[in-house]
């Protein structure tokens, strides 16, 4: 499935830069004073301290205040761009709940079809239990699906392995995957211990978003670079996905800043950062809508995004455009492991 990156402003825009400009500065006018040529010993007097802590203080109130008026006009913005679309969410043990209810609610407002929620465990994105995740995508695939042979990381296993057991199929819209076989590998991921979710809620999905925390991924690069090719290799399988978390998973070590540091990647998964903030929760909700129809982008505040949020589209979903000859699935971010210290996967069928 081939998307197209697009540079695209909502009708918001000047306010979300200017929250992004407002907590720049704050960050900027806190940093130390030192005179020209100083070995960097000397320090900020009181009064500029205290000068420093108002400015901080000012930019605050008023990247509070615009993003209030955000959330005034989100649900209006997103009303009816996501009709009768059904949409699987994907969460992350660092996910914070208030950001998924208030994510899953705005869907819910653009005419979203609710197809469930699965929750990835600690132990799904950890390195311990990897090789224990591939074994149990490998012997438990739905039948037709396929995995990598060239990308061995259980990132890329499981992300194909969920996906063709929940998107829908991109060219008729039924099930990727009969009943039977997806909740086989359901169960078995969820017995052991890698996901958790509520019997007989899933559905199968036209769009997966993936909700995720505040991680900068310093701790556990391992895990994010899991769910960054974890992102990258459920895409493959359907119609779209975005990745959302808050502003320091856009770091570069973070989930979000690993995926937008490949550009074949961030060229098919949408990210969006800040969703703690009533923009990014919309950007969200409109990423969606462009996933459907074959788009892709990074919105939010941090330095990688092209766009606050994309524009609000209207109308019926069009249909993606059909990839070009010769245009391949993205590569997933490279496993850092060696390929040879990685169990060999079950063949693929067709």
């Amino acid at each position: 499935m081939a998307h197209t990156s697009q540079r695209r402003f909502g009708p918001l825009a000047g306010i979300f830069f200017g929250i992004a400009g407002g907590v720049a500065l704050g960050a900027c006018v806190l940093a130390p004073i030192l005179p020209e040529g100083d070995s960097g010993t000397e320090t900020i007097t009181p009064a500029q301290l205290k000068e420093a802590r108002l400015d901080a203080e000012i930019g605050a109130a008023q990247a509070d205040t615009a993003d209030a008026v955000v959330a005034s006009v989100a649900e209006e913005t997103v009303s009816g761009t996501l009709i009768d679309q059904s949409v699987l969410l994907v969460t992350t043990p660092g996910a914070d709940q208030e950001d998924v209810d208030n994510i899953a609610w705005l869907l819910g407002k653009a005419g979203a079809v609710d197809a469930g929620t699965v929750t990835l465990t600690d132990k799904f994105l950890n390195q311990e239990g990897a090789d224990g995740l591939k074994t149990i995508v490998t012997s438990t695939l739905p039948a037709g699906a396929q995995l990598s042979l060239d990308r061995l990381d259980p990132g890329t296993h499981s992300g194909e392995a969920l996906g063709a057991a929940l998107f829908k199929d991109v060219a008729t819209g039924e099930p990727q995957a009969e009943v039977g076989e997806r909740d086989l590998l359901l169960n078995a991921l969820s017995e052991a211990g890698f996901i958790t979710f509520e019997q007989g809620t899933l559905q199968p999905a036209d769009i997966i978003v993936i909700i995720t925390g505040d991680d900068d991924g310093s701790g556990d690069r391992f895990a994010a670079k899991n769910l960054a090719t974890f992102a990258t290799a459920l895409d493959t399988r359907g119609r779209g996905v975005v990745l959302a978390g808050r502003v320091h998973t856009a770091a570069d070590t973070g989930a979000i800043g690993v995926l937008r540091a490949d550009p074949d990647a961030n060229s098919h998964v949408s990210t969006v950062d800040s969703i703690d903030r009533a923009y990014g929760r919309m950007a969200t909700v409109l990423a969606a809508r462009y996933e459907r129809e074959g788009d892709s982008g990074s919105y939010g505040s941090a330095a990688s995004v092209e766009a606050a949020a994309p524009a609000r589209r209207t109308g019926p979903i069009r249909e993606p455009e059909a990839p070009a000859v010769g245009d391949t699935e993205p590569e997933a971010p490279a496993e850092e492991q060696p390929a040879a210290e990685q169990p060999a996967p079950a063949p693929a069928t067709e």
